[in-house]
């Protein structure tokens, strides 16, 4: 089943995202099977969504790849939340 992940990062910058996102999709394609992912600022810093087929699969991501690239750029704590998702509209 499809889930939503959201990332906030208190503090986070558009800077800290750009660098990251160059090192995570370094042909700036998302990981095959992703549905979405967006990024912009929040009321406490920065904020992603991603739509991926399963949590399991993005924690593998975020083992391999997102953390070790969030850690280089000097990233603030991340917070992560899982959400299932009940319906997606695509074009």
């Amino acid at each position: 089943m499809s889930v939503v992940v959201t990332i906030d990062v208190p503090g986070g910058t558009e800077q800290q995202y750009d660098a990251i996102a160059a090192k995570v999709f370094p042909d700036g394609k998302v990981p095959e099977g992703w549905l979405l992912h967006l990024s912009g600022p929040s009321e406490t810093g920065w904020r992603v969504v991603n739509v991926v087929p399963s949590q399991a699969e993005f924690e593998k991501f975020a083992q391999d790849r997102l953390i070790p690239a969030a850690e280089a750029a000097g990233d603030p704590p991340a917070q992560m939340t899982f959400s299932a998702v009940h319906n997606l509209v695509r074009p």
